[in-house]
């Protein structure tokens, strides 16, 4: 894709939307914003695919952050905030999946595997990774929301992402 070869794009296409429109309508609850925001992130990926650096992630890692930023700032742009579902389990492997995108075997050991480096984190860790990932929420946020000082929410999501670095890294 950095060098504008459009089959490239088509590929990943291919390979990841059930999962990025699964991440965004996890954020944005609105199916139909949910797939324009998928558009401009394939575009925005196209286009700014020369960005891409191996050394800090794999090519997923690189398309969920596009995802995750644009679905977080359509929130912004909308001033509203994304759905706190507290029935919605990040765990689960068939989460918010479109029925008529089936699965994949490789991408249900991945998320086997962050399952497990989750479970690794201590309760508070995990706790503010997910609701820092899953419902969007700033870290100022999860310091009101917690009763924490903000610099110590800072300190626990930069150490629980370092250890999960360190455990999927041995993976």
């Amino acid at each position: 894709m950095a060098r504008g070869e459009e089959e490239a794009l088509e590929a990943l296409y291919q390979t990841l939307a059930p999962w990025v429109f699964a991440l965004i309508h996890r954020i944005l609850k609105n199916p139909e914003v949910a797939k324009e925001v998928l558009q401009d992130t394939f575009l925005r990926v196209y286009q700014q695919a020369w960005r891409y650096d191996p050394k800090r992630g794999k090519p997923t890692t690189f398309v969920y952050a596009i995802a995750r930023n644009l679905a977080l700032s359509r929130l912004r742009g909308e001033r509203r905030q994304p759905l706190k579902d507290p029935t919605l389990d990040p765990h689960d492997p068939e989460g918010d999946r479109e029925a008529t995108w089936g699965t994949e075997q490789e991408d249900r050991e991945d998320r086997v595997r962050v399952v497990q480096a989750l479970e690794g984190l201590s309760p508070q860790e995990r706790l503010l990774l997910e609701e820092a990932f899953y419902l969007g929420l700033t870290h100022r946020e999860l310091a009101e929301r917690h009763g924490l000082p903000l610099g110590t929410v800072k300190a626990r999501i930069r150490r629980a992402l370092a250890k999960l670095r360190g455990k999927l890294g041995e993976a």
